[in-house]
């Protein structure tokens, strides 16, 4: 019986090690998962788009990064949405919640190279095809909230220019 406790100390001790180092391994891997596309070249820069050739009605949407179903899409939800609907939501509240973590309460934080909404030139079309389909870093929120919510947070956002 002596003779095996210390054989059982040791196989105690090692399976502690090798639960310890599948937890390490399992946190690294969802702290790379979690941080999304972030394609960035060693020197810090953002890699360079290719150039193409964009007839003029699409420059403005291709400039936002939206393409044109993208924005067909967002003006059929704006359409679709009842505007009694949108005007219940608390697009403040939704804002503080969702947004504000990389934007700031008032739309100019700049976090994890979002933009500052306070001076956006984006037409509601485009913020509303921008919070549903997300955008780079930016999450796609198409199904985590509803879109009466999603149209809402981009009028708001209307809100945060004054």
């Amino acid at each position: 019986m002596q003779n095996l406790e210390p054989l059982l100390k040791r196989n105690i001790i090692m399976n502690m090690k090798s639960i310890h180092n599948i937890i390490a391994i399992l946190f690294v891997g969802i702290i790379f998962i979690g941080c999304g596309d972030q394609s960035v070249k060693k020197n810090g820069q953002t890699p360079e788009r290719k150039a193409t050739r964009v007839a003029s009605s699409e420059v403005e949407s291709q400039e936002e990064g939206h393409d044109k179903e993208q924005i067909a899409v967002a003006k059929k939800l704006i359409a679709s949405t009842d505007t009694d609907a949108v005007k219940a939501v608390d697009a403040k509240k939704m804002f503080k919640n969702y947004c504000a973590i990389c934007h700031g309460r008032k739309g100019n934080m700049k976090i994890n190279g979002s933009k500052d909404l306070s001076k956006s030139k984006t037409s509601l079309e485009q913020r509303v095809a921008q919070i549903y389909f997300g955008k780079g870093t930016m999450t796609p929120f198409k199904g985590t909230i509803k879109n009466e919510e999603i149209i809402a947070v981009a009028k708001y956002i209307d809100e945060l220019k004054k």
